[in-house]
């Protein structure tokens, strides 16, 4: 069973852009945006699994959100452009569309009114600091150990990588691990016209930003490195299917795009998606199909997604639950951790038919691990050989309590 794709989008890394392909491929309007409503998320999860593909400026970590595995994909961009850009953005009013209900926050507000000048944005890093470690961590702490949950996430559990700046090689790539046909798109929502007014970037600002965001840089390069190796690796099949996809986007670039300047939420032209075809029936595809045949060949396994709560600790007795959502017939190996040191071992399993009735795929999620005597305070509660997290799962002291 393949799982949905979703997309975590950075903001103002290319996203609309990405979407394009969605819609390209899938038609329009099957792209389902993840955006909290007075249903949580079911509307949402009902949609993705629909149509599935989703995603939006969401962390990671949607699938504890929605009690479902999906297939995660990401793209970044260099960290100060992609600064800039937001400044830019908010200046304009979101492309005219906060008049139109778009949302912005109080700092975005300031930008427009021209309280805020881009020195300012970039030496605060206002609109988030070290947001790609924030967003691919899913942690809520942004530190060295957030960053290698990271770039553990980048390696293993993001299945499609990119970076901004080379749109069609990402999407070549995407479409390799989604089974999609078309690895081209049209810009959209770039953003319109040159800020005005307060517009300078000092070196000191510059200098700042880069101090400040160093975590996103080195995510920016892990991103980079991840990239290079898989064109290495690949070789001609790759090459060779990318050059044409550059040749057929330059003819797709000719045509007049009404969506330049506009972002998807509000829904893309459909004749213009079917002048995008036409552009794209005029070629042979034959090496963009070789490598798409090759790459679902050398699609990897899909990854284990978990999720799970610590209910108690009392007794010397750990309890609680937890579920592999992506394989829930399966035992979910734990460990109780102090510090580096493993004090204890256990395994899901047990009935815990609550966990099946609030929406979970199994019914036997439950565990109670016994502590050894003697423990000292200070354990957490981990999922073995994986960088996924229960929720409570401490650090727990002698009380017993958890932090």
């Amino acid at each position: 069973m393949s799982f949905p794709t979703f997309f975590i989008h950075p903001p103002k890394c290319g996203g609309s852009t990405v979407i394009s392909c969605f819609d390209l491929n899938k038609g329009n309007d099957q792209f389902i945006n993840f955006a909290w409503d007075e249903d949580g998320w079911g509307t949402c999860r009902a949609k993705l699994l629909e149509t599935g593909i989703g995603g939006g400026h969401q962390p990671y970590g949607i699938h504890r959100l929605i009690k479902h595995p999906v297939d995660y994909c990401t793209i970044l961009r260099d960290p100060l452009a992609r600064q800039i850009s937001h400044y830019r953005y908010a200046v304009n009013g979101k492309n005219g569309e906060v008049t139109r209900g778009v949302c912005v926050s109080t700092k975005e507000a300031l930008a427009q009114q021209g309280v805020l000048s881009l020195d300012e944005w970039v030496s605060e890093s206002l609109g988030g600091k070290n947001l790609f470690v924030q967003m691919l961590s899913g942690e809520p702490a942004v530190n060295e150990a957030s960053l290698a949950v990271a770039r553990i996430h980048l390696r293993e559990q993001i299945s499609t990588v990119g970076v901004c700046e080379d749109m069609s090689e990402f999407l070549l790539r995407l479409c390799g691990s989604t089974g999609m046909k078309l690895p081209f798109y049209f810009e959209a929502n770039r953003t319109s016209g040159a800020s005005k007014g307060k517009a300078h970037l000092s070196d000191a600002a510059r200098q700042k930003f880069i101090d400040d965001n160093s975590l996103d840089y080195e995510l920016f390069r892990d991103a980079t490195r991840i990239v290079e190796a898989y064109a290495k690796d690949t070789g001609s099949i790759f090459s060779n299917a990318l050059e044409l996809v550059r040749v057929i986007q330059s003819e797709i670039n000719q045509l007049e795009n009404p969506h330049v300047y506009s972002s998807w939420v509000f829904g893309f032209d459909g004749s213009f998606l079917s002048r995008v075809h036409e552009v794209i029936r005029r070629f042979d595809l034959a090496p963009i199909n070789a490598y798409l045949e090759f790459a679902q060949s050398q699609r990897r396994p899909e990854v284990d997604l978990f999720d799970g709560f610590v209910d108690t600790v009392g007794d010397g007795v750990v309890r609680g639950w937890a579920i592999n959502l992506s394989q829930p017939e399966r035992q979910v190996p734990l460990e109780v951790r102090i510090g580096a040191q493993i004090v204890a071992t256990g395994l899901s399993g047990e009935p815990r038919p609550d966990v099946a009735s609030a929406g979970y795929p199994s019914s036997n999620s439950g565990f109670s691990i016994t502590l050894p005597d003697g423990i000292p305070e200070g354990f957490c509660v981990t999922i073995a050989d994986s960088t996924e997290r229960l929720h409570n799962a401490g650090t727990w002291r002698q009380g017993w309590h958890c932090e």
